[in-house]
């Protein structure tokens, strides 16, 4: 089975666990329909002539990632940008961690893409501006359609 058939098997699985009735869903399943269609970029589209993707599509990946010990607040404090006024949003394999964010400065909301969705201030920003600016290119359709969770600022 090559990657692009074991994503989209995989994208059956990873849908099972999750709300149906959650907004995401129906921007998911359109997600994985237009890479289906699509599938990986090749060096006939003008944005990867120079770029062959053919050394990462043949790796036999795993679709499940391991679960690795708990990240502390220590572990990714290295990688913040320090002495700046800066908002810290961390997402570990995908999933938003509030308790290593750093989010609350006034005057700026953030919160949650699922949280957003139910707010009815934010739902008509993101149903004009999620998934259209980058839709028609397969890896941006990929990810959205495995994606559990997103910020929204």
């Amino acid at each position: 089975m090559n990657l692009q058939d074991k994503l989209l098997s995989s994208y059956l699985a990873f849908q099972e666990n999750l709300d149906i009735s959650n907004p995401m869903s129906e921007l998911r399943d359109k997600a994985i329909r237009n890479f289906e269609v699509q599938g990986f970029p090749t060096k006939k589209e003008e944005n990867w002539k120079y770029t062959s993707l053919n050394s990462i599509i043949k790796n036999d990946f795993s679709l499940t990632p391991s679960k690795e010990d708990t990240i502390e607040f220590k572990d990714v404090k290295k990688y913040f940008i320090h002495d700046l006024d800066t908002y810290n949003i961390v997402f570990i394999d995908g999933v938003y961690s509030s308790y290593l964010s750093e989010t609350t400065h006034d005057g700026v909301d953030i919160c949650l893409l699922s949280s957003a969705l139910n707010k009815a201030k934010y739902k008509p920003v993101i149903d004009v501006y999620y998934n259209k600016i980058a839709r028609e290119n397969s890896l941006t359709s990929l990810n959205t359609a495995f994606a559990k969770e997103g910020a929204y600022i």
